[in-house]
């Protein structure tokens, strides 16, 4: 039996008293056995895996000192390019695509020792708020095979909370890593703007969308942000060419305050989900002998959510989506969300493109007000549980995801950002509690989130021997 967290886990190979080979094969009988039901991944690639581990037999053997991943397997959402593994971004479009180089996350994650596995399911181009596209069936919820993950990055949060690897790597633009991992009992890291290097996908959001760790265990999590995190020639943004001219204090407060926000402004919120993030912050700061302030006003989500969709929309167009969504062949491949959201793209206009972005400096300071006098923001991640999947059509993108998003688009606007931990159960399904911080207060809260899982809450695994395959 492995570990069921990457630091124990590498200890183990490191000290020898696992192989990487034992691993993988045991992560790879457990994908077989669970994802049929689960639908996780769009692509587990053996063949690759195991000359990974031939690899790093034949680095260690050269006398490489092992890296922080060593010998741990993890999965990449299929919107990240990856060399010589299929990569679909979630579309028929690119069903066969075959990239030459890994995007540069995936680069250093197998350069510190990951040994990568497979994609996890995306919907098409990360749209979606549900993990559901037209390559193969949606994704399923292991704590409740009737119910959704999530989205966008719902393959990689269900394939965590089923136990099939100990990390995997999402990408959020707009909630995309908090929301699935927040349905799924996971923690997940939307880190800030420019922490990461953004290049290796098609068709996305400029500045909004960010990789980031999604795992069970914070201190997991915070390790695979740092194999990810730094400067890339690549990426101006990285480079800190368009610094936000905000950074967090030196120094992690030991009795923090906390400002609790329980109202995103937009209906629809469980109050029973509401009141079990509010506890779980509450307990936690008493525990730190913190303070946790109730905020007089909420998130205002609506005053700014019509033009967080303008640019968003208009960035997948300018990014790629005009291409496609212009040519006959390719865009009779699309979804119909993917072919809504390119058509929504297209009609926006540069004024209302250039509206939007004073729109989002009105954001920054709305955020900055709410965190004045504060180390960070709690809120609840999702405002409800895991939905079951609805028969039927698809809602239109912007309306499905809405509520989802009501607590966690604001951050991709301003480039703050934000973890989710699991902080308690809702008739059997898993809450989150969302932690806020400055720009560049990644270990703040990567730091708050591992203390509030040693004092306050740790969700026991998903019930996943309760799934069954599915028609």
């Amino acid at each position: 039996m492995i570990p069921a967290r990457a630091l124990e886990l590498r200890t183990a190979v490191v000290d020898g008293e696992l192989s990487a080979g034992e691993v993988l094969d045991e992560t790879l009988a457990a994908i077989e056995k669970t994802d049929a039901t689960l639908h996780a991944f769009l692509t587990v690639d053996e063949e690759h895996a195991r000359e990974q581990v031939r690899e790093l037999d034949r680095r260690r053997a050269a006398g490489e000192e092992p890296g922080p991943l060593w010998g741990v397997p993890f999965s990449v959402k299929d919107v990240y390019d990856t060399r010589g593994v299929r990569t679909t971004y979630g579309s028929r479009v690119y069903d066969h695509h075959v990239p030459e180089r890994d995007a540069e996350l995936v680069r250093r994650i197998r350069r510190a020792g990951g040994i990568l596995v497979g994609k996890t399911n995306t919907p098409e181009f990360a749209i979606y708020i549900r993990t559901v596209n037209d390559l193969q069936p949606e994704t399923r919820n292991p704590w409740d095979p009737a119910c959704t993950p999530g989205g966008s990055s719902g393959g990689a949060a269900a394939s965590i909370a089923a136990g099939l690897t100990t990390i995997a790597v999402g990408s959020d633009g707009g909630g995309s890593i908090r929301v699935p991992a927040a349905l799924c009992g996971c923690v997940g890291l939307m880190p800030s703007r420019g922490a990461l290097p953004r290049t290796g996908g098609r068709i996305g959001t400029r500045r909004f969308s960010s990789g980031g760790p999604i795992t069970l265990d914070a201190r997991d999590a915070h390790v695979l942000y740092e194999v990810m995190a730094g400067p890339y020639a690549g990426d101006g943004l990285s480079r800190g060419l368009l610094p936000t001219g905000i950074r967090q204090e030196a120094g992690i407060p030991a009795t923090p305050r906390v400002r609790w926000i329980g109202d995103s402004g937009v209906p629809g919120a469980d109050d029973e989900v509401v009141t079990t993030a509010h506890e779980a912050a509450a307990e936690f700061v008493r525990g730190c002998g913190g303070r946790l302030d109730e905020s007089v006003s909420g998130m205002d989500s609506p005053l700014f959510s019509e033009a967080f969709y303008d640019m968003m929309q208009a960035d997948r167009f300018s990014t790629g989506g005009a291409e496609i969504f212009r040519d006959e062949k390719a865009n009779a491949l699309l979804t119909d969300y993917g072919r809504h959201q390119f058509a929504r793209g297209s009609a926006v206009t540069g004024a209302a493109y250039s509206a939007a972005i004073e729109t989002q400096l009105k954001a920054v300071e709305h955020l900055e007000r709410l965190l004045d006098g504060a180390d960070l923001v709690a809120t609840p991640t999702v405002p409800f549980t895991a939905p079951r999947i609805p028969d039927g059509d698809l809602a239109l993108p912007e309306e499905a995801r809405r509520g989802f998003v009501a607590f966690t688009f604001l951050l991709n606007y301003t480039g703050f950002p934000a973890v989710t931990v699991p902080c308690g159960t809702v008739r059997s399904m898993p809450v989150g509690l969302q932690l806020i911080g400055r720009p560049g207060s990644e270990d703040v809260l990567m730091s708050y989130a591992a203390a509030f899982q040693d004092r306050v809450f740790r969700l026991p695994p998903a019930p996943v021997s309760a799934l069954s395959p599915s028609r």
